[in-house]
């Protein structure tokens, strides 16, 4: 997550998932996955994106 330099507005202004939905265990093992694969390739992917500009 040291990698990410700023927040695009898009996400200040996404919507939270539904409340009971958000403490499903599919909902919190979705998320841990997605970290887990952020952390791991969130660098390269930004990297890509930058040059991509």
């Amino acid at each position: 997550m040291e990698n990410i330099e700023k927040v695009s507005q898009n996400t200040e202004k996404t919507t939270p998932p539904n409340e009971m939905y958000a403490k499903t265990k599919a909902y919190q093992d979705f998320i841990n996955v997605l970290s887990q694969i952020i952390e791991k390739h969130g660098s390269e992917v930004l990297s890509e994106l930058n040059q991509a500009k």
